[in-house]
């Protein structure tokens, strides 16, 4: 699709779309590593469970039931 849309297809799954977590953000691992490093106890609002926590409570939180 040449109007950078999704269309979810096989063929474009890891197709880094606008908005796509795929999408290069230009840092390396390691860079993502350190800055997880530095924010992972920080509070944030969280809309899967409704409140605050630190973003390395996340995970948990997105797969309990």
């Amino acid at each position: 699709m040449s109007d950078g849309k999704w269309s979810g297809g096989i063929a474009n799954r890891t197709w880094a779309r606008p908005g796509s977590r795929y999408a290069s953000d230009g840092m390396t691992g390691e860079q993502r590593r350190a800055l997880y490093e530095s924010v992972k106890d920080e509070p944030f609002w969280c809309e899967t469970c409704g409140g605050a926590h630190p973003l390395r409570e996340h995970r948990e939180c997105r797969i309990a039931p």
